[in-house]
């Protein structure tokens, strides 16, 4: 990420400077405290939930955002095939929202699945706030609704919005 775009991120928050890696998998209890807080995090089927949403999350292709050496947000993507990927899970602590965590989170796995030669990404969320930055901020387009699994993300809405992106476009 560009030093303009972290410098950015810094001032906007009034935080130290935000550094985004690969996650480990001694990140995980910290990435999953975060994605319960947003009710997101993933769990494993169950007889009140025999296909949940998420049932894990994959370190390989997943990212953290730490301040001051302490977890702040995380986002991670699936690869459906060489060419297509489905982002997963970006979420960040309630203290930081606002600050543009998630914009470094969200253009850091873009750059990597463009470097992979991933062409198309979809992504599904219920937020419209959430809806309206990846239309705004990163060019996807929605392209309609899929029901949802259970009450996962906001309870009260039970359809995704998909959107996708053309990687190569952008």
């Amino acid at each position: 990420l560009s030093s303009n775009a972290r410098q950015a991120c810094r001032q906007g928050a009034g935080m130290s400077e935000v550094r985004i890696r690969k996650m480990r998998d001694e990140d995980l209890p910290a990435c999953m405290a975060i994605l319960e807080s947003w009710n997101m995090a993933p769990r494993p089927p169950s007889g009140d939930t025999p296909k949940p949403e998420r049932t894990g999350i994959d370190v390989a292709n997943g990212f953290v955002a730490e301040v001051d050496g302490r977890i702040v947000g995380t986002c991670g993507y699936i690869v459906h095939s060489p060419e297509c990927a489905e982002t997963a899970s970006l979420a960040v602590d309630r203290s930081f929202k606002g600050g543009g965590v998630g914009f470094l989170l969200q253009s850091a796995r873009l750059d990597e699945m463009r470097r992979r030669g991933i062409r198309r990404v979809r992504t599904e969320t219920d937020r419209p706030e959430t809806i309206r930055w990846y239309v705004e901020r990163f060019g996807y387009r929605i392209v309609g609704t899929t029901p949802k699994k259970h009450g996962f993300s906001l309870e009260d809405v039970d359809c995704w919005t998909v959107l996708e992106l053309d990687l190569i476009t952008t």
